[in-house]
């Protein structure tokens, strides 16, 4: 019998439905709280307020999400994971965190979202060089409509890329926190009329290996979010209430 527990999610949309579903067998009870009710199989809650019941507090909707309510969740002593890690691109607000977090009971999961690869970026962290991400997605995950062959639309490094594809580029923020340094990842965007993936071409660069991982990613409801990212907000909470885990 799987072990199951409380959530509240905040965030009930896309990101949230595909979560709910995944764990499926593993949830008791269950809030939302979203600016407005939707039509997500979980109680909605008006404010954001944590009952008292929960276990972990799973953010399912964005940046701004993580900025404005992280610190109380920290407060309350829940277990917090976090899909929008692009939240940790800015200093003051990671700095802040992270000096709250030192006197939380809480503790604090990163998924590895919609690449793989976090395992050999840990690993080798120490004697990583530079990594750099190439993210090629369809034009319309970008907003964008009449492009015709392939275009690079950003280079830069992790945070200029967050602040200017907050939905987009979380990817790298992860890279830059499990490396632990922001100013060893670069990232190129590329919009690509001839892909219908969103496709993560990951190289790491390091003293003891070089690594290539390359992600084809079909997309979910939302084309800005890959399939995978949700998926492995689920297996990091299902790694939590396992016993055996890999």
């Amino acid at each position: 019998m799987p072990k199951k527990i409380n959530v509240f999610f905040i965030g009930g949309g896309n990101i949230a439905r595909i979560v709910r579903e995944d764990l499926r067998n593993h949830i008791n009870l269950c809030w939302y709280y979203d600016l407005k009710k939707t039509d997500f199989d979980c109680q909605y809650l008006e404010r954001f307020e944590i009952p008292q019941e929960v276990e972990v507090v799973v953010e399912c909707a964005s940046v701004e999400a993580v900025k404005e309510f992280g610190i109380d969740i920290l407060k309350s002593g829940k277990d917090f994971y976090i899909i929008s890690s692009g939240a940790f691109a800015d200093e003051e607000f990671r700095a802040t965190f992270l000096a709250e977090l030192k006197n939380s009971s809480s503790n604090v999961y990163i998924p590895s979202g919609a690449i793989g690869g976090i395992d050999i970026v840990r690993a080798v962290r120490n004697y990583v060089e530079k990594i750099v991400l190439t993210t090629r997605k369809p034009p319309k995950a970008f907003g964008i409509d009449g492009i015709q062959e392939p275009k690079t639309i950003f280079s830069g490094n992790a945070v200029e890329a967050i602040k200017a594809f907050p939905q987009n580029t979380n990817v790298s923020v992860t890279l830059s926190l499990a490396v632990g340094n922001f100013e060893k990842v670069m990232v190129n965007v590329v919009a690509d009329p001839n892909v219908n993936e969103n496709i993560h071409e990951i190289n790491i660069f390091s003293s003891v290996g070089n690594y290539t991982v390359i992600h084809k990613n079909k997309p979910s409801p939302n084309p800005k979010t890959s399939y995978l990212a949700p998926l492995s907000l689920a297996a990091a909470i299902k790694r939590n209430i396992e016993k055996f885990k890999i």
